[in-house]
């Protein structure tokens, strides 16, 4: 996981939805060698879960990245007007 994916304050949430989806790729694949494949799908909605949610967290760092860089901007605007 790379730290520089998601904000400071989302970085434990964030791993433990990355363990949460390795957790869940194993059950899937010990699911699927037992032929569990209700419990497979179930697993597998789990991994989706944690993928999705890591994908919003990562989401959010882009956009507050961009909020920085704007604000950045225009006071860099701002003060070269004075």
């Amino acid at each position: 996981m790379s730290v520089q994916t998601f904000m400071k304050e989302d970085l434990r949430k964030a791993a433990q939805h990355q363990r949460g989806s390795w957790n869940s790729i194993q059950a899937i694949e010990e699911n699927l060698q037992e032929g569990k494949y209700k419990e497979a799908m179930l697993s597998t909605v789990d991994l989706l879960n944690s993928i999705r949610e890591l994908d919003r967290l990562a989401e959010k760092k882009v956009k507050q990245d961009e909020l920085e860089y704007i604000t950045q901007t225009f006071v860099n605007v701002m003060l070269k007007r004075r």
